[in-house]
């Protein structure tokens, strides 16, 4: 490469340097994002079956109180929002929703309240 054009060079790896940098960063961010949306998945769907139980629960006289309320106070104990509670003969059904700083999530859940048989 002649003298003259070698001024030309100049910072140019120092913008590929950056460039990658930049790229790496926006990966790792992305893939933190969806880390995070898939434990609150999980965990909210973890919520949604322990709420669902607890009102099965209620039902069958383990727990005391109302069914609906039981799982309400489930859900909130782990962050969450119960958004519907249904008992249908011996069929609870909810549905829970939890918010993270950029996600909302919901969750539904079924529970049979049987007794021994």
């Amino acid at each position: 490469m002649p003298a003259q054009n070698r001024h030309l060079e100049n910072g140019s790896v120092g913008l590929v340097v950056a460039g990658l940098i930049a790229t790496i960063s926006l990966y790792l961010t992305g893939l933190s994002m969806a880390h995070s949306w898939l434990l609150l998945e999980v965990r909210t769907q973890l919520v949604a079956d322990l709420a669902a139980i607890a009102a099965a629960d209620t039902m069958l006289g383990i727990i005391a109180g109302i069914p609906c309320e039981n799982a309400r106070e489930i859900a909130a104990g782990n962050g969450a929002s119960l958004d519907s509670c249904r008992i249908v003969s011996e069929v609870v059904s909810i549905r829970v929703g939890k918010q993270d700083l950029f996600f909302e999530v919901f969750a539904s859940a079924k529970a049979v309240a049987m007794g021994p048989t």
